[in-house]
């Protein structure tokens, strides 16, 4: 991958299915802060965990019904594994490694997919009905679109603000 500047916004290219795609990173100043922040792990973190800020720590994201609408938050993908209390990186907005401990119901990212916080601490999910609408049932009680899988193993992470769902 290669990233080039343009226009003071910072662009990744990828190629899903031999076709070259730009994807703008971030809000736009290329000498903003960077994209990965150390954080302290409010619980024990592996690498490429979805996490949202309490207080001072950082605690494993989750998008599930009957939970503090707080978790919905995520900031970002855990950069490396750590223990409780001790300092973690969190990837905010760039691509991020992403194993099969991350993913519902997968091994591997689907490139080209979109992929959402899941009901599951921590985890990732495609969204995907047969209706192709979206619904409060199954668990879920918010839509955080996290990003776009580059390829396998990596995630393009652009956070978007979470969807409240109401049965």
């Amino acid at each position: 991958m290669t990233d080039r500047n343009i226009f003071n916004r910072r662009y990744t290219d990828y190629l899903p299915g031999g076709t070259q795609v730009w994807l703008v990173n971030g809000a736009g100043v290329t000498t903003s802060a960077a994209s990965t922040q150390d954080f302290t792990a409010g619980d024990t973190l592996i690498q490429g965990q979805a996490v949202y800020v309490s207080g001072t720590y950082v605690l494993p994201a989750t998008a599930a019904s009957g939970v503090d609408s707080t978790q919905f938050n995520a900031i970002g993908i855990t950069a490396a594994g750590a223990a409780a209390s001790s300092t973690v990186p969190v990837n905010l907005d760039d691509v991020a490694v992403i194993s099969a401990a991350n993913l519902v119901d997968e091994s591997t990212l689907t490139p080209g997919q979109y992929y959402y916080l899941s009901k599951y601490n921590g985890q990732i999910t495609r969204f995907s009905t047969a209706s192709g609408t979206v619904s409060a049932s199954g668990g879920y009680a918010a839509l955080v679109n996290m990003g776009i899988a580059l390829s396998t193993t990596e995630l393009h992470v652009e956070i978007q603000p979470p969807v409240d769902l109401y049965s």
